[in-house]
């Protein structure tokens, strides 16, 4: 099943011309600024969700992680972090109902199908945003899940300018901010990075200065961040690693988010990021900074032109099978809805790889190559964490994909 709507007017309607994009134009030309629009495609079963939307022609607000205030069990807790994220959404002419994407992070599989529950009952039917799920210790023992999102705006910055907004009905930390509006235009999908040394502070900001060398190569700066997310441990450490990353931005952070891993480092921090650089007729170009070493099976850098963006669905294999089987499954059903939307395994932007153990994520490096061009891997962050939220199932992937043509 598939329905769309336009970011502006909410109406249901297909566009078959979605994925002419480029077609019959020549090398050289970019694409012409599209009409705003969302499609729907299919139905996860396991989140409730989409099995992908695709967002294309609109500035896309990317908020923070929150966090609930209160709450007795998942379903309050729950309500509260989706209201909290319709009040910043607010602050950059958006709503709840035009989340295309949204990351859940739950305690434990116990408090899934109450957080599952709470989010079909918030959204419309058949306009239900793509949904990866992730186990993750949380700020503190009484919080069982945290959200961050992405959703279309009317909030369009222009060309190569990020929008950092807070919401004055929301409580936050001086120096971050709610919500950041990347803008229609050339994106780019920096894979995580992790400095190997110190306390999370330190590993924090060498890690950043990395980051900051990669988007020099391509002419930018740490202005043209919309978003951070921060793989780390322990999770207690938090607070520190905030810190650190508004005193790195000077107080002008965009939203952030994180997830405790169980990696050796004490964090690994992927950004996204807007450039100004002219769309071009291709939709997707994989870049390594020199001297960089060049994987087969994951990109430094995914510069995206297309002007839709395809997020696809946390995927997971069946409930028991072996790591092996629950991979080739996953990537299967990848390539299905991949197919669905128009695109590929050769047009992937941004992978995030959530193994629950280390023979999995061995496992995972040798399948990858089965699957991938190894002139055109995702950008891509892997983190090894302690559940996929349901049990049997022990690795979940995230995507994020552009059309094909």
């Amino acid at each position: 099943m598939t329905t769309s709507r336009t970011a502006r007017q909410g109406a249901f309607f297909l566009i078959a011309t979605l994925f002419c994009w480029g077609c019959g134009e020549p090398e050289s030309s970019a694409p012409e600024t599209s009409v705003s629009e969302v499609r729907y495609v299919g139905v996860n079963e396991l989140t409730g969700g989409a099995n992908a939307v695709i967002a294309s022609g609109a500035a896309l607000a990317h908020t923070a992680q929150f966090f609930p205030v209160g709450g007795d069990d998942a379903i309050e807790q729950a309500d509260q972090v989706l209201d909290s994220i319709d009040k910043a959404l607010e602050a950059a002419g958006s709503s709840l109902q035009q989340v295309v994407k949204l990351n859940v992070y739950v305690s434990g599989s116990d408090v899934v199908e109450s957080v599952k529950a709470v989010i079909v009952e918030r959204f419309d039917e058949g306009a239900r945003p793509a949904i990866c799920l992730a186990e993750s210790a949380l700020m503190n023992t009484s919080v069982l899940v945290a959200m961050d999102a992405v959703a279309t705006a009317s909030d369009d910055p222009g060309a190569g300018v990020v929008a950092l907004r807070n919401s004055a009905a929301i409580a936050g930390k001086e120096g971050a901010h709610h919500v950041g509006v990347l803008p229609t235009g050339t994106r780019i999908y920096v894979a995580g990075r992790a400095a190997r040394k110190g306390t999370v502070a330190e590993a924090t900001d060498a890690t950043m200065l990395e980051i900051k060398d990669t988007l020099a190569f391509l002419g930018l700066g740490i202005e043209h961040i919309v978003h951070v997310k921060s793989f780390m441990k322990p999770i207690s450490e938090m607070g520190a690693a905030e810190n650190q990353l508004i005193k790195f931005f000077d107080g002008k952070a965009p939203p952030m988010a994180f997830i405790e891993w169980t990696n050796n480092n004490p964090i690994e921090i992927e950004v996204i990021a807007t450039s100004p650089d002219e769309l071009q007729s291709i939709p997707i170009e994989y870049l390594s900074p020199p001297g960089e070493r060049v994987s087969p099976v994951y990109s430094r850098i995914a510069k995206v032109y297309h002007p839709a963006t395809i997020y696809i669905s946390g995927l997971w294999g069946s409930e028991g099978a072996d790591g092996v089987e629950q991979i080739h499954e996953i990537f299967a059903s990848m390539k299905e809805i991949l197919g669905e939307t128009g695109t590929d395994l050769d047009h992937l932007a941004k992978a995030t790889y959530y193994p629950a153990n280390d023979d999995l994520s061995r496992q995972l490096n040798e399948i990858r190559p089965e699957y991938y061009d190894p002139q055109r891997p995702p950008s891509a962050s892997k983190a090894l964490v302690v559940g996929t939220g349901f049990a049997g199932r022990s690795i979940t992937l995230d995507m994020i994909a552009v059309p094909s043509r």
